[in-house]
């Protein structure tokens, strides 16, 4: 309601425009060619910053306001060109920077991939004491969050999202994704949300006390409408957990694939160990230089960099991550693997871990002494 009022107020006063300074006049076109874009009408914007443009071709703000409009209509070269003119006026502006840098990714096209930390890119601001405990645990827990999408759909995934869900949609938004979908990699509280485990509700409620519960699937969901993704072991579980329906969990197998848009797919890899359900998720472009070859991997809490997830959790297996690890291996040694904790560095590769890490040549029988309980 007020913002149609406000587009016809606008529209008025530019129907007006022999009444009007240029200076004026340009605020009115900028105004309407926002309020226009706020309210989905794309094409309309674009008029009207080109009006604005017409009253005042020096100001940065206008060609801002037209490659907004030409970038959520998918034209993207056009978007670049408008963004490019605004930084030539303004050349300190980071808006502009960041709008234009964005642009050039999607003109590119293929995937796009961000890793979040929190303290970083979340979890940074809280809004009341008992946000400011979880905050903070997830900064000391390290998690890393992941992004995958296609820069052309600017439409993606988000992998652990947890501990601050309207902060990673709000990055995503800034980015100019949409967020589509939500995978677990396993069902852990840190990487799900939900309720949190006796033995690591003080961490995250302090004086509070209580049964604490973190953000993370179910608000994806609920609050983000977002499809939500776990192995099929655990769908019960999580739906016990973060307090949801099993008919609103897609279950996971070895080898489904989701969709990246046109970028391409993500390759579900069955790797229990750590949880009977853990999963690690292959980047897989489409065509292209590479052929289709694996982009990256997210590890989850499989790979660490020189390491592995725990195995002396009730309910991990030392032989089951023998044999997941062994599946890894199989996989080229220039693959970029991102994990799912910074513990060890933000990255690693196979090769490196081949080398320094667990998918060196090692007996079972040696791997089962390492970690036995």
């Amino acid at each position: 309601g007020d913002l149609e009022q406000a587009i016809a107020l606008y529209q008025q006063a530019a129907a007006e425009a022999a009444l009007l300074p240029p200076e004026e006049l340009a605020s009115v076109w900028s105004n309407l060619a926002l309020a226009l874009f706020k309210q989905g009408s794309a094409a309309e914007s674009v008029a009207a910053a080109d009006k604005c443009i017409a009253a005042k071709p020096e100001w940065h703000k206008a060609h801002y306001r037209r490659g907004d409009a030409l970038f959520y209509l998918r034209r993207y070269t056009e978007a670049r060109d408008s963004y490019a003119r605004a930084q030539e006026l303004a050349a300190d502006d980071r808006e502009v920077a960041a709008a234009l840098a964005l642009t050039a990714e999607a003109v590119q096209g293929g995937v796009w991939f961000r890793q979040l930390l929190p303290g970083r890119e979340f979890a940074v601001q809280a809004s009341s004491p008992m946000e400011e405990l979880i905050f903070g645990a997830a900064r000391q827990m390290q998690n890393h969050i992941y992004l995958v999408g296609c820069a052309t759909t600017r439409e993606c995934y988000v992998v652990d999202g947890c501990w601050d869900t309207d902060g990673i949609a709000g990055f995503a938004r800034r980015n100019k994704m949409r967020l589509v979908g939500a995978i677990g990699t396993h069902y852990h509280f840190d990487h799900c949300g939900g309720e949190v485990p006796p033995q690591m509700a003080a961490m995250v409620s302090g004086p509070f006390g209580g049964k604490p519960t973190l953000p993370g699937l179910r608000e994806m969901k609920r609050d983000h409408n977002t499809t939500v993704h776990i192995h099929a072991r655990e769908v019960e579980r999580i739906a016990k957990q973060c307090d949801l329906e099993l008919a609103e969990i897609s279950p996971l197998e070895q080898g489904a694939r989701l969709p990246l848009g046109e970028a391409g797919e993500i390759e579900v890899l069955h790797t229990p160990g750590h949880s009977g359900g853990s999963v690690c998720l292959c980047v897989r472009p489409s065509g292209g230089p590479s052929g289709g070859a694996p982009l990256c991997l997210l590890s989850g809490d499989t790979i660490f960099p020189g390491s592995c997830g725990r195995l002396d959790l009730p309910d991990s297996d030392v032989d089951l991550m023998f044999e997941s690890l062994a599946q890894l291996r199989d996989l080229p040694d220039e693959l970029k693997v991102y994990p799912g904790h910074a513990y060890g560095g933000a990255s690693t590769t196979i090769g490196r871990e081949k080398q320094a890490g667990l998918l060196r040549p090692i007996s079972k029988e040696d791997f089962l002494r390492m970690f036995a309980r």
